[in-house]
């Protein structure tokens, strides 16, 4: 399973715990969302008043715990995202979905309701990588 890794890992880096379903199953480096007050796994319809940031640990439905830790994402974070199309440097800058908790929708234009602005490309194209931000605002 791809996940999301955070490019450079600072010593500022904010941490935070919200509340999720006991039998919600989280991998870290899945992106999160809120829904109906409980911390999910990110969806394609993610949006930003609905981000919380990257699941920071494995929980396993055996577990039943009812809170989650998550690195809450700002505006200078980058993280390397998994892509659906090959990378490239001409989609830098643009305003991408998620097609998933774990993958970003690099479609080539930019999304009035994207959550993730591609910086650059990561990697061979074909490796389908990039380096990204949250876009938090």
């Amino acid at each position: 399973m791809a996940t999301i890794k955070q490019a450079v890992i600072k010593n500022t880096r904010q941490l935070a715990e919200t509340n999720k379903g006991s039998s919600v199953v989280l991998a870290k480096g899945e992106a999160l969302m809120v829904t109906a007050g409980l911390a999910v796994p990110a969806t394609s319809a993610t949006l930003r008043a609905t981000l919380l940031g990257v699941c920071n640990q494995d929980i396993t439905a055996a577990e039943a715990l009812t809170r989650v830790l998550f690195i809450l994402p700002s505006d200078e974070d980058t993280f390397i995202f998994s892509t659906t199309n090959n990378s490239d440097a001409v989609h830098n800058n643009q305003a991408m979905v998620l097609t998933n908790s774990t993958e970003v929708n690099n479609t080539g234009t930019t999304s009035a309701t994207g959550i993730v602005q591609q910086v650059e490309p990561f990697g061979a194209a074909a490796e389908k990588l990039i380096i990204g931000r949250f876009i938090t605002l």
